[in-house]
């Protein structure tokens, strides 16, 4: 059963064949490495302060660059990394799906 809530919610649990589904806001002032910071808190049901920095993953303005390319083009690519043990997909309609660690 996958879940899609705004990132605000409370941390859940998700089975491991399913992930987690959190719809980003791009409208408004929230930024792309804090949407995905705070889907893998909820994942982790960890403290957004508990996480490694996202950078230590990944370059987040890289990401941000390729995410807001595929928002401009309307398209359904996406981007798949690995953050605190767990796969993140980002789509371009501001869906983020993190996988359960393997």
């Amino acid at each position: 059963m996958s879940k899609t809530e705004p990132h605000t919610a409370d941390a859940m649990e998700y089975d491991s064949e399913t992930p987690l589904r959190v719809q980003a806001d791009w409208s408004g002032s929230e930024t792309l490495d804090s949407a995905v910071t705070s889907a893998i808190s909820r994942a982790t049901d960890a403290s957004v302060t508990e996480l490694a920095p996202l950078y230590e993953y990944m370059d987040p303005d890289a990401l941000h660059e390729f995410v807001a390319s595929m928002r401009d083009r309307d398209t359904e690519t996406s981007v798949t990394f690995r953050y605190e043990g767990h796969d993140v997909t980002v789509r371009g309609d501001g869906e983020i799906l993190v996988w359960p660690p393997r």
